[in-house]
């Protein structure tokens, strides 16, 4: 146990450590005021922690600083016990935002526990909640070991009271969590303090189809611009976004009218898949592909062939953000009720329904897990398809034609013949 100050001696050096128990030699380095005051300076500790298994260096806990000796005594024998246990954590002194970027980098490359690496669309998403969000965040510059669950949520209530989305909010969390439950396994703090949190409560609501009306206006207006076909393929085909800027022309075979979804683009091992093309999205392709032609030969040595289907005037990829911002625009260009470029996918899966696709057909198309994730997202859509899927069994069993068991609502002589004899049935 021992206090220090900030105070330095006439030759500017600062002063040494005064321990609990000091000699004489140590009395003469420390400063006049703590051998006069003992309210002077602050209290600290030191111990032991035998040596580095790898690097056969002598290890020491240093303690941090205290205003009282009793609070310095405490986080001594605190410190004491976790040696005891083989709980005790080398400090470290990464802020979060420090360790955030090691993280993510790590999960490029790895996913959580040795699984798969982040998606490149999740991956994307998570760099632009830590570097417009998190980073610049009080909460993003303090360290690691000095993080509470009070600070997470003040971070949280800040972010709601900006009027961030609740959805939005909860993503940001949610790499925050992965980030400090990473430092756990990383043993850089006993636990996570991102736990029992109150988040803002994202309510769900069942997407809402444009009528067939409404898609055939976004799809004329969409037209105009020079990637009006990736709107007709993302329609006709139900990909996601990510899939679609991914999608290259050797995944596209025009010839047997399908095109080829890559797993490094998809959410899950599911989503690797054949995608059958319809007459319109076939002639869209075309029609694009001619076009591209045209712009690699206007650009000549300069142009950029990534290989891709879409991509910007000089053949360079097309960032994800740009296509969310180009569809916002055409959609309100065109008049249209609000939706996600996302909502295009549920848009397809609501025309397959519409015409009778089978559940199971329209599971596999979008790239689900299994068909009971597909119902799940679209049963309210289903809800209509299976009245129309009643009639049309219905339909294709002969009426018969006993008057006491049909109630014709026509009026009339039938149907008082045919309202007193439903009444003498039990159902």
């Amino acid at each position: 146990m021992f206090r220090r100050c900030g105070c330095r001696d006439d030759a500017g050096k600062t002063y040494g450590t005064l321990p609990d128990q000091a000699t004489d030699a140590q009395r003469a380095r420390a400063c006049p005021s703590m051998l006069e005051d003992p309210k002077h300076g602050r209290w600290s500790f030191r111990l032991s922690a035998g040596f580095d298994p790898m690097t056969k260096k002598r290890r020491q806990v240093n303690g941090g600083t205290y205003p009282t000796k009793r609070e310095a005594q405490q986080a001594r024998n605190a410190a004491a016990v976790k040696l005891d246990q083989g709980k005790w954590l080398a400090p470290n002194r990464d802020t979060l935002a420090e360790y955030l970027e090691k993280w993510l980098e790590r999960r490029s490359r790895v996913g959580a526990k040795g699984g798969k690496p982040l998606a490149p669309t999740t991956l994307e998403n998570y760099r632009r909640y830590a570097e417009q969000d998190i980073t610049p965040s009080r909460l993003g510059s303090m360290r690691l070991r000095d993080i509470r669950r009070g600070h997470v949520q003040a971070f949280i209530d800040d972010l709601t009271a900006a009027g961030r989305g609740a959805v939005t909010v909860r993503r940001i969390v949610a790499v925050i969590q992965g980030c400090l439950t990473s430092a756990v396994r990383d043993e850089i703090i006993d636990e996570t303090p991102a736990r029992l949190l109150e988040l803002p409560a994202a309510g769900g609501k069942d997407f809402t189809p444009w009528e067939a009306e409404q898609v055939g206006a976004f799809l004329d207006h969409a037209a105009e611009h020079r990637l009006g076909a990736l709107f007709e393929v993302a329609v006709f085909t139900g990909l996601r976004r990510a899939e679609l800027v991914a999608l290259a022309w050797t995944d596209v075979d025009l010839a047997r009218r399908e095109l080829r979804v890559r797993r490094d683009t998809t959410k899950t091992d599911a989503g690797r898949r054949r995608v059958a093309l319809d007459d319109r999205a076939i002639g869209a392709l075309v029609a694009w592909q001619i076009a591209q032609g045209a712009e690699s030969a206007a650009w000549a040595a300069a142009y950029a062939d990534s290989g891709r289907v879409f991509t910007m005037e000089d053949g360079r990829p097309l960032k994800l953000q740009y296509v969310t911002r180009l569809f916002d625009r055409l959609r309100a260009g065109a008049g249209l009720p609000p939706m996600t470029f996302h909502g295009l996918r549920h848009q397809q899966a609501s025309l397959q329904l519409a015409a009778g696709t089978p559940l199971a057909v329209v599971s596999k198309r979008l790239g689900h897990s299994s068909v009971s994730v597909t119902a799940d997202i679209y049963s309210h859509l289903l809800e209509s398809t299976e009245h129309e899927a009643a009639n049309a069994a219905a339909s294709l069993v002969p009426a018969r034609r006993v008057r006491a068991r049909t109630v014709h609502a026509q009026g009339g002589e039938n149907e008082e013949e045919a309202v007193p004899a439903l009444r003498g049935n039990r159902l």
